[in-house]
């Protein structure tokens, strides 16, 4: 039996969208707004909970990361949904005479989403712009381990919607659990491939349709001419992004082997200029809790312990009070070491040299599918090579995650990096039924040539569509 809060939200939002099957496109632009004022209005609220969940979380670096993608989202679909939802006329050909046919961008129903930690505002709520513009109707279930930041939501939601179209249930693994296990019209999950897996396979079991959004280790390869002062200073303001707890973070660096002492000088030098002490200031984001600390420092202590080189960025050590981890990398690193093995998600950058660009190819290829793949050249040429042969849910040239941001770009990965997408016209699409309506008329010579008794007009008009057997 699922979660009593669960099932009374659930079956509440069934029974609302069976009397609004299909709102118009007037309500639909209003829910949105709705959203954008509700994220407008509690963005103090917001700041303060997520600063309460990673025990430091610079207020600027939420409205950027956080409600700023929200609010983004939100104006681009105000802007372009009506063009979305027009109607769309679609030619049949001469033999079906007047005929026409129609593609309807009709609601599912009623959808969940499981949002993670590391993005707890804008995850819960990022989604909902596309499904709430789709016409649906959704229930969320934040992480647990943002236990602030999952009540901050669940406040403003309260506020602004009526159950019966947006509504949060909290709880731990339990209720996620029996959340998967719903019959949604369609799921959402944002989250690690390992969970991502358990969620389909109990989304399966009522033939569900799932969005998995889930990570992965993405590569940042930087060509020979890629090595400078300027992308290395890139890299290293992506990478350093709510202390690398990103899912499009650049996971590691790769690096042409005779440039690797180069990449490493780069990179201190342009973090030491940056912050002399970046540890204990407000600059630095806290990890989440104290097992994520725990893990990062497991990384670097098994490198030491395998005599694998180690070097800091600057002269700065983990503060488990504060959860800060310094910035640190782990040099010329065995496959077999955890940091090569797992994503990271935290400031541990294993810098991996490589000696020639097709190898990397490989390499790339060989592993589970990246959520982003990342290049940092001015080889137009190689660019072509990367975005083309590298398989990856997206890519970027140049910067190391802005693919995964932009409202007019649709976010998804691939394989092992999740399946379906959300933001931009095509996440409009993912949150929608496309249903195809086929008009008749009496020209049509089709439904003549169907009329019994079948006779020789069948075949001369399969011919005539399909060609010679």
């Amino acid at each position: 039996m699922a979660n009593k809060q669960l099932s009374l939200a659930f079956s509440r939002q069934v029974a609302a969208f069976k009397d609004d099957p299909c709102p118009k496109v007037s309500a639909r632009l209003e829910r949105v707004a709705r959203l954008r004022r509700m994220v407008i209005d509690r963005r103090e609220a917001f700041r303060s909970a997520l600063a309460e969940d990673f025990g430091s979380h610079h207020p600027w670096l939420t409205d950027l990361m956080e409600t700023g993608p929200v609010l983004g989202r939100c104006n681009y679909f105000l802007a372009h949904l009506p063009e979305w939802l027009a109607e769309e006329r679609i030619d049949l050909g001469p033999e079906h005479g007047t005929s026409h046919g129609e593609i309807l961008m009709l609601p599912k129903g009623v959808m969940g989403n499981i949002a993670p930690w590391n993005f707890a505002i804008e995850s819960a709520l990022v989604m909902c712009v596309d499904m709430l513009a789709a016409g649906n109707r959704v229930i969320i279930k934040p992480s647990e381990l943002a236990p602030g930041t999952a009540q901050a939501v669940a406040d403003a939601v309260a506020a602004y919607f009526e159950p019966e179209l947006l509504s949060v249930v909290q709880g731990g693994p339990e209720l996620a659990q029996e959340f998967a296990a719903m019959p949604w019209d369609h799921l959402t999950f944002t989250g690690s491939p390992r969970i991502g897996r358990l969620v389909a396979q109990a989304a399966a079991r009522n033939m569900v349709p799932v969005t998995l959004e889930l990570g992965g280790k993405n590569p940042a390869l930087f060509a020979p001419d890629g090595v400078t002062e300027e992308l290395a200073r890139l890299f290293l303001s992506f990478r350093t992004l709510k202390s690398g707890q990103v899912c499009t973070a650049p996971d590691h660096v790769l690096v042409p082997r005779g440039q690797m002492e180069e990449w490493i000088r780069l990179a201190q030098a342009v973090w030491q200029q940056a912050y002399p002490t970046y540890v204990g200031t407000d600059q630095c984001i806290g990890i989440i809790n104290a097992a994520h600390f725990a893990r990062l420092s497991g990384y670097v202590e098994e490198a030491r312990a395998r005599g694998v080189r180690v070097e800091g960025l600057n002269s700065d050590v983990p503060d488990p009070g504060l959860r800060h981890f310094p910035l640190t990398l782990v040099v010329d690193p065995p496959a077999d070491l955890g940091c090569m093995t797992d994503e990271v998600f935290g400031p541990v950058i294993p810098v991996v040299p490589y000696d020639d660009v097709d190898s990397v190819f490989a390499r790339i290829n060989a592993g589970e599918t990246p959520l982003g793949a990342y290049i940092a050249t001015h080889d137009t040429a190689l660019v072509a090579r990367f975005v083309r042969e590298v398989r990856s849910g997206g890519a970027a040239v140049n910067n190391f995650g802005l693919q995964g941001g932009h409202v007019a770009l649709p976010f998804g990965g691939l394989g092992n990096s999740g399946q379906g997408c959300h933001s931009a016209k095509q996440g409009f699409l993912n949150y929608s039924h496309a249903k195809s309506v086929f008009w008749g008329s009496a020209d049509n010579i089709v439904h003549k040539v169907l009329e019994p008794p079948l006779s020789d007009l069948t075949g001369m008009a399969a011919n005539g569509q399909y060609g010679e057997a």
